[in-house]
Parts: C-alpha cells; structure tokens; sequence
C-alpha cells in the first residue's frame, strides 16, 4: 500500500524538520515548505493527501489558504495549527472544510492520534463512496438532456437531507428509480430500502403490513408481525402510488410520521421508529383531496421537497442513449452478439408519443434484442415488435391532427379513471361509452395501471 503523503506548511524551519522526522518515523512520506506561495505549487505539482497547515503565513493568512486549497482538490485533508488559537478562529477553520484544528505547543500523541483519525475517517469515506458506486450500477438515470441533468443535482441535494420527497411522474417514468437513488446517495444506504405498493395490497391488508400487528389482533393472527416501517428501520420506507392509500391508512401515516412512532394493529404500546419516508405517485393529489380521496393534511406532510420527473416524450434527445443502453444490455444479458440501430430507426423511436415512457422502451428493446436475429434493427423491426397493424396505428407517431386527437383522447381517458378510482364501470359512464368500447380504446392506446 502505497505512502500517505503529507505537506507541512509552516514559516518555522524547526518546527517542519521536527513534524518531518514523527511523522517518517510513523510511515508516512512528508515534505515542507515555509510559506503559501510554496504551498500552492507542491499541490498544483505533487499528489498530497493531507496538509498540516499553520495558520500564521508570512505571505498568505492559512484560513485564505485553507479554501485554496479546497477549491483545488476538495477531497484533500487539511489539519490547521497555530500559536494564537481561539474558539472563533477553530469554528471558521472548520467551516472552511479543516479536519482539525491543534494548537501550539505542539503534542506529539496529539499530533499523531489526530492525523490517524483523520485518515481513518478518509478511509471509511472512499468504503463508503465505493458501496454507493456499486449499489447505484444497477440503477443508473440515464440520458444527456438538460431534464436529465437537473434532474440528477436535485436528487443528490435531496439525498443529504433527511425530508420527506414527493416523486411526482407519469407511469413508467422512473419514480422508484429516483427512489433507489435517494436512498443510496443518502446517510441510510446500508440500511434497509423498503418498497410498499399501496395500489397492490388491498385495502384490509395494507394497515397490518404497514404497521404489523399483535397475535389475535384479527382471525388468523396467530402470532404477532412486523409491518414495513418496522422493516425499514433506520433506513427508507418507500410508499409507491400513495395516492391509492385508502383514507383509514393514511391518517396513521401522517400520524407515525409527525410522532416517529407506530402501533401494532391490535397493540396498545407506541414503537419508536426512525425511517425516512419517500412517496410516489402518478395520479393528481389535488384533485384526490377535492374530490375527498387523500388527505389534504397528509398531502401537506409529504410534499416537503418534490421532485416531478417528466414523460420521455418531452425528453427526446434521451431517448437514442436510452435505446442503445437498453438494447446493448439486453443483448448481454441473453448472450446475443449487440445489435445497432439504423438512422431511420433512431429517428422512429424519437418521433414515437412512448405512452408507457421509459419503462415500454426497456420493454421493447428487451424484446427485440430477442426476436430479432438481424444486426442491425430497423424501423420495420421496430413496428414488428409494437404490433403496428394499421395506417390508424402510425398516427400514434408525432406529428398531424390525429396524433393530437389520441394525445389529448388519452390524457383524458387517464384522467377520467383517476377521478374514478379506475373503476372501468363508473369511468366509461362518465364518458358516456360502454365497457368493452373503453376497454379497447385502453387497449389502442397504451393505457395500463
């Protein structure tokens, strides 16, 4: 293992050769210099890792120094000394990104003990940078559009708070993924991640698996059970399509998280818990509430931070990166030689509306990596594998009147089931069709929940 190297920067030659001579005698490779100027270009020139720096330079002040130096190389480690040591001096020191701050004389064992601590802490840090870099691999956001980019800075500002987040987006848009990522770019990564489905547990079941429940709580209790928030202790709670949260659930939701503390159905005792909670959903809260189907106090408690991913429609220049991803994985994965697009295809999967976004065009390339055996895919492959059967079809592609009329006929529809529960009965009333009309318009256009 190669030499941790370390830079004493201090006008006292004595004190340089004395520092020198305790810290080769413990292993690690040093080197002086006796003012900032100096300073600056051993760093711009050699590989440092850490600098004991005074703060009483002849030509530079060491706190000036100190965010110099953090501006040149942020991960470098900077302990500060000085004779004229005083609480508000230490303070700013550390806000400027200083590892410790030791006052003259100098201690040897404090010396020492301070640069190992130092060390460890930088060694833990790169541990714990490397698990995040392999628990994010399988969970890339990919794509090169400014959406994208933005999208990526709010996430890693968000995953350092410890707020509620709000992930707002269509159906196959990417919620749980920007989920995943909140939790590993966060303090809780190696804890639990635990994903709830609200619109898949029925309405009898979800309080008992949120929450758990006592033995004899109900009939077939037979002993007692964590719930979800308990599994999810010290980590991430992830409650996806909250929006199908029946109204008896979420008044304990809002209560477990305004107290930190959850009952067992059937239990009369409080459970402490510290989960972080992060909500997803591709209905409409405001109209839930008005219409009396979500809590509009609940609706304030998770809206903290939120973050709305947009439909790949609206991100074209993602969707020839996101296509090449897919596909190249996909090939992989199944053992195919890769296959590459013609221009003419990429341009088709550009100008396609993507009703199921992101997660229809992993599902597409994953199919044609498969069944198409030519190596280069296009476009009638593509029309192939989405089953275009007719002329009405490709009006399902941007571009013309009728391309606007389905759009805006399935955003409607959408709505419709939204407002309805997606009870098909109620919502094919309210659109004054009859079921199997409204099944096969579904159907056309792509609309699934």
């Amino acid at each position: 293992m190669d030499k941790f190297k370390i830079l004493i920067v201090d006008d006292e030659p004595k004190i340089c050769r004395i520092l020198e001579e305790i810290l080769e005698a413990e292993g690690y490779a040093t080197q002086f210099v006796l003012n900032g100027t100096d300073a600056i270009k051993k760093l711009e020139k050699n590989d440092i890792d850490m600098v004991l720096l005074d703060i009483k330079l002849p030509d530079i002040d060491g706190i000036t120094l100190l965010k110099k130096f953090k501006k040149m190389k942020p991960e470098l480690l900077v302990i500060m000394i000085s004779a004229f040591g005083t609480v508000q001096l230490a303070v700013e020191a550390l806000k400027s990104g200083a590892e410790d701050f030791i006052e003259k004389p100098l201690e040897t064992n404090r010396i020492l003990t301070t640069i190992k601590s130092a060390f460890k802490k930088f060694e833990l840090k790169k541990q714990r940078d490397s698990y995040r870099t392999e628990l994010l691999k399988g969970y890339q956001i990919i794509g090169k559009s400014e959406v994208v980019k933005e999208l990526l800075e709010l996430i890693k500002k968000f995953a350092a708070t410890e707020s509620i987040v709000l992930i707002l987006g269509e159906t196959g848009t990417g919620k749980e993924l920007v989920a995943h990522n909140l939790h590993f770019l966060s303090r809780r990564a190696g804890a639990p991640f635990i994903k709830v489905n609200c619109a898949a547990l029925p309405g009898e079941l979800i309080e008992s698996e949120l929450f758990g429940y006592e033995r004899g709580a109900f009939t077939g209790a037979s002993r007692q059970k964590k719930g979800y928030f308990e599994a999810a202790q010290n980590g991430t709670l992830f409650l996806d399509e909250i929006g199908d949260m029946p109204l008896s659930a979420q008044a304990k939701v809002l209560h477990s998280i305004e107290e930190q503390e959850i009952f067992h159905l059937g239990g009369t005792k409080p459970i402490k818990i510290d989960v972080r909670i992060i909500c997803a959903t591709n209905q409409n809260l405001s109209e839930l509430i008005e219409a009396r189907k979500f809590r509009e106090d609940l609706y304030h408690r998770i809206n903290v931070l939120s973050i709305t991913i947009p439909p790949l429609r609206e991100r074209v220049e993602d969707i020839p990166v996101l296509a090449r991803y897919f596909l190249e994985n996909a090939c992989f994965d199944n053992n195919i030689p890769v296959k590459k697009f013609s221009s003419q295809a990429l341009n088709f999967l550009k100008n396609f509306t993507w009703p199921g976004n992101v997660r229809q065009l992993k599902h597409l390339m994953s199919k044609i990596a498969i069944l198409i055996d030519e190596p280069v895919i296009k476009v009638a492959h593509i029309k192939k594998i989405l089953s275009f059967k007719s002329i009405e079809d490709e009006t399902y592609i941007k571009g013309g009147i009728k391309a606007a009329q389905m759009r805006f006929e399935r955003e409607h529809i959408i709505k419709t089931l939204n407002e309805n529960n997606w009870q098909i009965s109620e919502t094919a009333r309210s659109l004054g069709i009859d079921r199997s009309t409204l099944f096969r318009k579904m159907k056309k256009l792509g609309i699934k929940r």
